[in-house]
Formats: C-alpha cells, sequence, structure tokens
C-alpha cells in the first residue's frame, strides 16, 4: 500500500540505474584524474604569484576545481 507514497529517494533515479550496475563518471578514478589533469593545465607556466592570482580569479568565480 505503501509503494505509491511519494519520496523524495523514491523519485532518484540514479539509485536504480546504480542497482542495474551504472557507475557515476565522478566515481571513477581514471576521470577524476582526467578532469585534474586539464584544470591544472593553466597553471603549469605560471610562477607563484601568478598561480595564487589565477586561484582567487576561480574562488571569485565560484568555479569548482577537483583536488
Amino acid at each position: 500500500m505503501n509503494e505509491h507514497i511519494w519520496t523524495a529517494a523514491g523519485t532518484d533515479i540514479t539509485i536504480r540505474w546504480k542497482l542495474n550496475g551504472w557507475v557515476a563518471p565522478s566515481d571513477v578514478q581514471g576521470y577524476r584524474d582526467k578532469w585534474r589533469y586539464y584544470q591544472n593545465l593553466p597553471l603549469r607556466q605560471l610562477d607563484d604569484a601568478a598561480k595564487e592570482q589565477y586561484e582567487q580569479v576561480l574562488r571569485k568565480a565560484k568555479v569548482m576545481r577537483i583536488k
């Protein structure tokens, strides 16, 4: 009888996908490593002061970086 009552967890389709074997890209270490590599490309040619300025710009723009 309770199967027709709406619950927030019942509307999350990723739960159903995970039960069928789907793995979120954010859970795959290879994908996280790839995005970390590409996020760090702009920092490679910068000195320490420029790196800090770059990080401040990202924080001001509220850009999340993969750590």
